[in-house]
C-alpha cells in the first residue's frame, strides 16, 4: 500500500492506494496520522479509492484510526470507497460509525 498525504482547506488528507492488509504499512498508517495529529491537524479526510482490497486488519487500522482521531478532538472521514470495500463497512455495520463521500471534494466541503 502506498500512502500520499497532503492538505486542502485545512484538512489532512491521506490517499491510500493498493491492498491494506495490515503489516509494516498499517505502522507506517499509524505513525503518519499520529504526526498530522501531534502537529495539530484535528481534519482528516482518509481517501480510499485507490484501495482494492481490504481485509479485517485494514477495517481495524481505519477503527483505531477513528479512535485516535478522536481522541484529539478531531474529526476523521472516508472518502471514494470502492463498492467492494463499501460492501465490507454495510456489512460490518461501520458504514454507521464513519461518516463517508463518494468524493474526496464532497468529504472537504463537509467539514
Amino acid at each position: 500500500m502506498t500512502i500520499k498525504e497532503s492538505s486542502k482547506n485545512g484538512v489532512h488528507i491521506f490517499e491510500l492506494k493498493g491492498d491494506m492488509l495490515g503489516g509494516p504499512d498499517a505502522v507506517d498508517f499509524k505513525n503518519r496520522l499520529k504526526a498530522a495529529l501531534d502537529s495539530g491537524e484535528k481534519k482528516v479526510v482518509v481517501d480510499l479509492g485507490g484501495v482494492n482490497h481490504m481485509n479485517s486488519t485494514g477495517i481495524g487500522i481505519l477503527v483505531s484510526s477513528l479512535a485516535t482521531v478522536n481522541q484529539h478532538q478531531g474529526k476523521l472521514k472516508l472518502s471514494n470507497l470502492e463498492k467492494n470495500i463499501r460492501s465490507i463497512f454495510v456489512i460490518t455495520n461501520l458504514a454507521k460509525v464513519f461518516e463517508s463521500y463518494d468524493t474526496l471534494d464532497a468529504a472537504l466541503a463537509s467539514f
